[in-house]
């Protein structure tokens, strides 16, 4: 976006307000500054060259989750979400921000890099320092730290080809995430068991692990768009039907960008456009759960593949139109106000009364599982497709 296409579609928010009930940072700040129109006139601000950026106004900029609520409240149709990475982009190729964070991001966005730190930080922790870092008067650093409890004990590569276990002839692709692949690794094995038991074989290329969305949302664009070009290099030449993917975080983005050249589904649609003869059976499962609906994604489909389950009750979690607040690296970046808001949804997960909590995000999920050891709960969170491939497996099924 042009500095020029910046501020027509800044001029489009006619500062209604209403915005204003739907944004979470104006729901815990009050203020103004931080509500999406008062940021658009931030945004305007800088691009006229009105005011020079300082700490303060980035720190209003900062503070927003780009959760895009704001985007459905708005009769103008004022696109929130790109007029915010555009304003973050132009403050990080100016300004030379965030260079430690973007570093951060350098790091996770790489398996290789990223079985590294799983490794050392495993190191340090069994050599005693962990409980002295987290110590230190750093709330962003011990934020890390503390989310990499959720790291697993040993760094496993899923990327090569899996074989279907029938010789259907069909071929899907399935993409895992950078910080997803390593954090949700149980959900990998189930989707790639589950899809590879229904006929498919499965490719999951080395390279193409991570989407670029938090590369964008905190403006350094051109490092998101080599991976979405990575991608789209990559599944040009695919042989495969379609791109699945396994998080709604990607999924936006991907589809965003138009970064896959092979039709790209998430992987509930795809069991749902299945023939009635070809979805798995699954085993009764007489428990209540709880369905997070992340900022990501806010269709049906994880709902109506979730009651294909025989006895699950299944019901909504309150408040699902707000925030969890993960939002990508806000958990790392802005934890003070991440765990206000994700606090307030652990209200109501407690109020719900489900054993288990279910979201298609991986950042929601790691939010999610912080705040629930935090509180010395017993909620298990899972993906939808964890408990299909259970209950599948379960039905007797999985292996036939």
């Amino acid at each position: 976006m042009t500095p020029e296409d910046l501020l027509v579609e800044a001029d489009r928010c006619v500062k209604c307000g209403l915005c204003l009930t739907v944004c979470p940072t104006y729901r815990l700040l009050a203020s103004e500054a931080d509500s999406p129109r008062g940021r658009i006139s931030l945004i305007q601000a800088l691009a006229k060259k009105e005011i020079d950026i300082d700490s303060h106004a980035e720190q209003h900029l900062d503070r927003c989750l780009n959760c895009r609520a704001c985007e459905s409240a708005c009769p103008s149709g004022v696109k929130y979400g790109s007029l915010l990475d555009a304003s973050r982009s132009s403050i990080a190729t100016e300004h030379r921000k965030k260079p430690l964070l973007k570093r951060l991001l350098h790091q996770l966005s790489h398996n290789g890099r990223l079985n590294y730190w799983i490794r050392l930080y495993h190191a340090i922790r069994q050599s005693g320092l962990l409980a002295l870092a987290k110590k230190l008067p750093a709330p962003r650093f011990r934020q890390l730290l503390t989310m990499a409890e959720q790291l697993p004990p040993t760094a496993v590569d899923r990327t090569g080809f899996y074989p279907s276990t029938k010789p259907t002839g069909k071929k899907v692709q399935l993409f895992t995430g950078c910080i997803g692949s390593k954090i949700d690794d149980n959900l990998v094995q189930n989707a790639i068991q589950l899809l590879c038991g229904l006929g498919y074989a499965i490719d999951i290329p080395t390279g193409t692990e991570c989407c670029g969305a938090m590369h964008r949302h905190n403006g350094f664009i051109e490092e998101a768009e080599q991976q979405c070009d990575t991608i789209r290099t990559q599944t040009a030449k695919s042989s495969a039907q379609y791109l699945i993917t396994l998080a709604t975080a990607c999924h936006l983005e991907l589809a965003d960008q138009q970064a896959s050249r092979l039709p790209l589904v998430s992987i509930s649609d795809f069991l749902l456009q299945l023939p009635d003869r070809e979805m798995p059976e699954l085993a009764p499962m007489p428990i209540r759960a709880v369905l997070h609906r992340p900022c990501s994604s806010r269709d049906s489909s994880d709902w109506r593949i979730l009651n294909k389950i025989p006895q699950l009750e299944l019901i909504e979690l309150a408040e699902n139109e707000l925030c969890c607040g993960a939002a990508g690296s806000y958990i790392l970046t802005q934890p003070e106000l991440s765990n206000q808001l994700g606090e307030m949804k652990l209200t109501h997960l407690k109020a719900s009364g489900a054993k288990i909590l279910i979201t298609t995000s991986t950042g929601c999920a790691m939010q999610f599982r912080q705040q629930i050891r935090q509180a010395g709960l017993s909620i298990e969170v899972r993906h939808p497709i964890e408990l299909i491939y259970k209950q599948w497996a379960n039905a007797g099924t999985g292996n036939k």
